[in-house]
């Protein structure tokens, strides 16, 4: 594989779908933050899923929406401006090592000082790098056993920033975060809106979000002319086999679709082939998957482990 292969592997790796379920809860974020500026009151957000299931590309979609960081000359200097910026919550998770992430988040390395200090020092980077959202992914790391003497101190530390400095927050996490939720009254109030994702759903359907993703990228892949012919994602002999193979999971669904684009260019095919998806499925641990290689089965197959036993047909 040639290097123009290989960025062309790159850019396709970086095309995202807002397929609709996904740009719901996109929507539901740019809410946060619109309804924030109009009440005057941080009105935050909670994006919640099992691993797959899109939470940190949407978070990071979002955060690129704000542009990204910029110098600012004012009169005591030059400022770097952040509008967003994004990071995950340090595991073992405390006040002092949460502090600490959001302080190099925003750009600074002097993490010295107490949480006292450094709390402050978020305070005064936040409203000087003109930060409007902070995103902070893996928030599940709070929900551990190990992080139970320390959870009640690192909400009420992190409520506090959010009612001090006036700035909504979007955590991300897996679905155990809920229970932050459900158990913390005063977390929930400020953080009305909950997204929750989850693997897509198997649909041959034009307009669903399955069949409106695998239609993107498809369009990704045939738009010029490094593959003028082929199989497409939508064909139902690759789509079944597909799901088949990642139970909707987006990572893993975009990883096969990776492996095979770097088979049928490795051995200059003019096009997506079936082989290309058995060899992908056959190198990759894809503890997900219905069969052991869904490519090699049968359609009818593939039907009857995606519906159940007694199916052969959506």
């Amino acid at each position: 594989m040639n290097n123009s292969d290989s960025q062309w592997l790159r850019e396709f790796s970086q095309q995202l779908v807002l397929f609709p379920s996904y740009h719901h809860a996109y929507t539901i974020l740019q809410k946060s933050i619109e309804t924030t500026l109009q009440r005057g009151v941080p009105t935050s957000a909670m994006v919640i899923g099992p691993s797959g299931s899109g939470k940190s590309t949407l978070c990071q979609l979002f955060r690129d929406s704000f542009g990204g960081a910029y110098e600012l000359i004012k009169p005591d200097g030059i400022v770097t401006i952040r509008p967003a910026f994004y990071c995950s919550v340090p595991s073992p998770v405390t006040v002092k090592s949460f502090a600490k992430t959001l302080v190099r988040a925003l750009g600074n390395s002097d993490t010295r000082g107490d949480t006292v200090e450094l709390t402050y020092r978020i305070m005064a980077l936040l409203k000087t790098c003109g930060v409007q959202v902070c995103e902070l992914d893996e928030f599940q790391w709070l929900v551990r056993p190990e992080a139970e003497k320390s959870r009640d101190i690192v909400i009420d530390w992190l409520i506090t920033m959010i009612n001090e400095t006036m700035t909504p927050f979007i955590l991300a996490g897996t679905e155990d975060c809920k229970k932050l939720l459900d158990e913390r009254e005063a977390l929930a109030r400020r953080f009305p809106y909950l997204i929750e994702l989850n693997y897509l759903p198997y649909s041959e359907v034009h307009e669903s979000d399955y069949m409106v993703l695998l239609g993107k990228l498809d369009e990704h892949i045939y738009v010029n002319d490094r593959f003028s012919s082929g199989a497409h994602l939508t064909d139902t002999d690759i789509a079944a086999p597909l799901f088949a193979a990642t139970s909707g999971n987006l990572e893993y669904i975009r990883l096969i679709i990776h492996s095979a684009l770097q088979h049928a260019l490795a051995h200059k095919r003019s096009g997506l082939a079936i082989e290309d998806f058995v060899q992908a499925s056959s190198l990759l641990n894809l503890k997900l998957s219905l069969l052991a290689n869904p490519f090699s089965e049968s359609l009818s197959t593939c039907y009857r482990k995606i519906y159940g036993e007694g199916h052969e047909n959506p």
